[in-house]
């Protein structure tokens, strides 16, 4: 801005004009902290940052028990109506069969079909599970051998 212009505007309400005057010494504040004020301002920024880390980690916490607390209670109902609907199947599969190869047979075959299927998912889940422990066995041994 060249010099005069701002001559036109207006300083801010309840300013002084001391405010807007230049500094004499701009570090002079600085100079005479010690070092000792120093770490004790360090000091209250660090515990109050934890503080505010603290009440952040529990509210997130609160949120996920709340969460996952949800979560069990759909799956649950869902895992109870996902069953019902797999009684529901496996009868009308003895009764559709019942007729082409008779009462015992069909009831035999939907049992064997559904045990088939119970295994498959079971073969399943301890290849996962086992996968899963491989992984946390891996993590820790490899901890040990970098701190020991």
């Amino acid at each position: 801005m060249p010099p005069g212009e701002d001559d036109f505007v207006a300083p801010p309400r309840g300013a002084s004009d001391e405010a807007f005057a230049p500094v004499d010494e701009p570090f002079s504040s600085a100079g005479r902290r010690s070092l000792v004020e120093d770490f004790e301002a360090l000091v209250s920024d660090l515990r109050i940052y934890f503080d505010a880390e603290i009440a952040f980690q529990k509210t997130r916490a609160a949120f996920m028990a709340d969460s996952l607390k949800r979560t069990i209670v759909f799956a649950t109902v869902g895992a109870f109506f996902a069953m019902l609907a797999t009684i529901g199947l496996a009868i009308g599969a003895i009764i559709a069969l019942t007729p082409i190869i008779g009462p015992w047979a069909a009831t035999a075959l939907v049992v064997v079909v559904l045990l088939v299927a119970a295994g498959v998912f079971l073969w399943k889940a301890s290849a996962s599970w086992s996968g899963m422990m491989h992984a946390v066995r891996d993590d820790k041994t490899e901890e040990s051998t970098d701190n020991g």
